[in-house]
C-alpha cells in the first residue's frame, strides 16, 4: 500500500480498504518516487501510463505497461518513476494475515510479472469501484475480491509456463513409484519407465519437486506408512516392510523426522486413543 515515503504524486485514491485488503490508484509527477520501504503486504501493481524502475533487495527491475508485477512481504523496495512523464498505476494489496496459506506458498514461487488478462482488468476495476465497506459483508467481499485477483495472477503465471513434453518422463517415473514403492528395485523400475537417462531424471526431479528421486521415494514411502498407521490395523513392522523399509527402526526414524512423533503416537492420535 502507498505510504508517507511516496513523493511528487498528483492524485491518489485509496478508498477501497478493508482490514485485510486494499485497492488503490495513484498518479506520480515526473521523477516521483516511493521508498525505500519494507513491503508489508502481498501487492500487485499495474502501470497505465508512464514508467517505473524498482529496486527489490538491491535487484533492479523494470515495470512495463503490458504486465502486472507481484511484490511479496518482507522485501526492501524503492520505486523510481519516469523522469519525463506522469506515471499512473493501480494496485491491490492483501495483508499476510488475509492471504490463504496455500495461495501464499504459490505466490512465493511465482514470477515477478505476467501479462494481465481481461478477467484481471475487470476484477481490478470492480475492486476500485467498491469504496469504503459499510458492514462486515461488504468488507468480506473486498477481501475475497482481492484474493481472487491474486489467484488470477497465479493462473496467468501458470498459463505462461511452457508445456514441456519433458514432463512426461517424470510422470511415468512417479506413477511407477506410487505403484511399486515397497519393492527393492523401485528406483531402477522408475528409471526404466521414464525412458531417459539417470542424470536427466534427477534433473527433472530436482527442478520440479525439489528432491532427488531417492529422497522423493523415501518421503513417499514414509507418507504411505503414516496413512497405513491411521487406516489399518497392521503392526508397525508389517507397515514398514510393506512400504519398502528394511527394518521398522528406519521407518520410525523417518516418521519422527516428518511428523515429530513416533509411529505409535501417530496411530494414537489418528485413532483418538488416550495415553495409558
Amino acid at each position: 500500500m502507498e505510504t508517507v515515503e511516496s513523493s511528487r504524486f498528483l492524485w491518489v485514491n485509496q478508498n477501497t480498504l478493508s482490514k485485510k485488503a486494499c485497492f488503490g490508484q495513484i498518479i506520480y509527477q515526473p521523477g516521483g518516487s516511493c521508498g525505500p520501504r519494507i513491503q508489508p503486504d502481498y501487492q500487485l501493481v499495474i502501470l497505465h501510463t508512464g514508467g517505473c524502475e524498482v529496486s527489490v533487495d538491491d535487484e533492479r527491475r523494470t515495470l512495463s505497461l503490458d504486465s502486472v508485477a507481484l511484490f511479496l512481504p518482507g522485501h526492501r523496495e524503492h520505486f523510481q518513476f519516469s523522469p519525463e512523464r506522469e506515471t499512473h498505476h493501480s494496485w491491490c494489496a492483501v495483508s499476510p494475515g488475509g492471504m490463504p496459506q496455500a495461495l501464499a506458498r504459490e505466490l512465493a514461487k511465482a514470477p515477478f510479472h505476467v501479462p494481465p488478462s481481461e478477467v484481471f482488468h475487470r476484477l481490478l476495476a470492480t475492486g476500485l469501484l467498491m469504496g469504503t465497506p459499510h458492514n462486515p459483508g461488504s468488507e468480506r467481499v473486498i477481501t475475497q475480491l482481492a484474493v481472487l485477483l491474486f489467484a488470477e495472477f497465479l493462473s496467468l503465471a501458470d498459463a505462461q509456463r511452457p508445456k514441456r513434453h519433458a514432463i512426461e518422463p517424470l510422470k511415468r517415473a512417479l506413477g511407477h513409484m506410487e505403484d511399486h514403492l515397497g519393492e527393492d528395485h523401485c528406483l531402477a523400475g522408475a528409471l526404466a519407465c521414464s525412458r531417459i537417462s539417470r542424470n536427466a531424471l534427477i534433473q527433472h526431479f530436482t527442478r520440479e519437486l525439489g528432491l532427488s528421486p531417492s529422497r522423493y521415494l523415501w518421503r513417499l514411502r514414509t507418507e504411505r506408512g503414516i496413512s497405513m498407521l491411521a487406516k489399518t490395523g497392521l503392526t508397525i513392522s508389517e507397515i514398514a516392510y510393506q512400504c519398502g523399509f528394511k527394518n521398522p527402526f528406519h521407518f520410525s526414524r523417518m516418521v519422527r523426522q516428518q511428523q515429530g512423533i513416533s509411529p505409535r503416537e501417530v496411530r494414537k492420535q489418528a485413532w483418538r486413543v488416550l495415553p495409558e
